[in-house]
């Protein structure tokens, strides 16, 4: 075993031979798939809405906690990757989310008829309360701490194919809310039943097997000699706010542009085909949201891995800037679309652009300040979409209530705005970007000042 210490101070053992990376890789999309599945979160709220007569609002605000618990635990749980160590936090994000989903098992059996009748309004609200806490605050510290630790870990052992990397992972994030509301949540129902006490317990030990195992194959790359390596500037460079400020404002305004889309798929789409056939049923409108949603999904995943595989061709910010300039574009078409498929293929693009920008982000953070200071700066990041989910989700859809009949059109707009002032944020990046991306001499250790190269930025 090798210890690595941070300041004089033991911090973290890894194995002396670790794991092959793709191995690491692949256990940790296993990883965030498995906390990705909190974003097949909608696939419970029907069947807990009509067992236990919770509102949406209800429903919502557990999935809201969840989300928002992800961006800004990520940033708390940042600095502490290089120091404790990626098996350490993300055994303990398995940990949080994992008693997280066991404690919303407990709270839905609280509500189940054990202590009386659901509707008897004291137990209804123990049993939201607990189910609350449960997957809503300890499950989203789980998520805060495993995504930034994971992306942040497998991303180290990819210096020579970043995009690839962080792309795959994210990808797996994605990928995770799919396999739960196609797969693994019909399988759970069916075999609990429907009894929604057993199938979040089911859920809980399924996810326990899967992310202990995984847990096993992640380590950092801290100490490890690779022959991919190469210094660089950006490992030394000492960036200003002005860095950290244009970074945050590219994932604040392309996450903006996607949440916002995103909370309005069913209803827009079911507009659509209202308009194009006045005689389709209820039923079959409802379907054919449902359709679009799912189309969004896959469109996301991949494009995650997509773009961010390409930025290790084209370049970071020449890849941001070419997936949001060209959806920034996208959004303008939509107004004019009146056909449901080509929609469906406008909104699959311009989704996919969204998912890009997660997938990439990491890299172009890590080539900007080094593999060793990326996760604290990527969980600042990431705050700025926990921001666009707190905002951009509830004003697009009080935008749908107020104006039910312009709010598409406001809303398309407003996303190509967004992402084409996030297009000329990332563009201000690009001579920065290429200064820290130049190789320096192994034992540099000399501190580059960003001033000295602002006038490329």
């Amino acid at each position: 075993m090798a210890e690595f210490s941070e300041g004089g101070k033991q911090s973290f053992t890894e194995p002396s031979n670790p794991a092959n990376r793709w191995i690491i890789l692949l256990s940790g999309v296993a990883l965030l798939a498995s906390l990705g599945s909190v974003y097949a979160w909608s696939f419970f709220t029907r069947p807990l809405q009509e067992a236990y007569g919770w509102s949406n609002f209800q429903t919502g605000l557990i999935f809201s906690l969840a989300v928002a618990g992800l961006g800004f635990v990520a940033l708390y749980t940042g600095p502490y990757v290089s120091k404790l160590g990626g098996r350490h936090l993300m055994k303990r994000s398995a940990k949080f989310f994992i008693a997280g989903n066991f404690l919303a098992a407990f709270g839905l059996f609280l509500g189940g008829g054990v202590l009386g009748p659901v509707e008897t309004p004291w137990i209804n609200w123990l049993s939201y309360i607990v189910l609350l806490v449960g997957y809503g605050v300890i499950g989203g510290i789980g998520l805060g701490t495993g995504y930034v630790t994971a992306v942040s870990t497998v991303s180290g052992w990819f210096p020579d194919k970043k995009g690839l990397a962080t792309g795959m992972i994210v990808m797996g994030f994605g990928l995770g809310a799919l396999f739960m509301s196609k797969v693994f949540g019909p399988i759970a129902m069916s075999l609990a039943s429907d009894n929604l006490p057993l199938v979040f317990f089911i859920i809980a030990i399924f996810y326990t097997v899967i992310m202990f195992i995984a847990c096993n194959f992640i380590y950092s790359p801290s100490g490890v000699k690779s022959k991919n390596h190469k210094k660089t500037k950006g490992e030394i460079m000492e960036h200003g706010l002005s860095v950290r400020v244009r970074l945050w404002s590219v994932c604040f305004l392309y996450s903006v542009a996607g949440l916002g889309i995103i909370s309005l798929l069913s209803p827009l789409m079911q507009d659509l085909q209202r308009a194009a056939n006045p005689g389709m049923s209820a039923a079959a409108m409802a379907a054919a949201g449902a359709t679009l949603i799912a189309w969004a999904s896959i469109g996301n995943s991949v494009g995650r891995l997509f773009w961010a595989g390409l930025s290790d061709y084209l370049g970071r910010v020449n890849t941001f800037m070419l997936f949001m300039g060209t959806a920034s574009l996208s959004y303008l078409l939509l107004p004019g679309i009146t056909s449901p498929f080509l929609f469906t293929l406008v909104i699959i693009f311009a989704i996919s652009t969204y998912g890009g920008g997660f997938g990439t982000i990491p890299a172009l953070i890590s080539d900007m300040y080094g593999s060793k200071r990326m996760s604290a700066m990527h969980g600042l990041v990431l705050t700025g979409w926990a921001t666009a989910g707190l905002t951009a989700a509830p004003i697009f859809g009080l935008m749908y209530d107020a104006l039910p009949g312009q709010a598409a059109n406001i809303a398309f707009y407003i996303c190509a705005v967004s992402l084409a002032l996030a297009t000329l944020m990332v563009f201000t990046l690009k001579g920065l970007h290429k200064e820290c991306v130049q190789e320096v001499e192994a034992d540099s250790a000399q501190p580059i000042l960003v001033e000295e190269v602002v006038a490329k930025a």
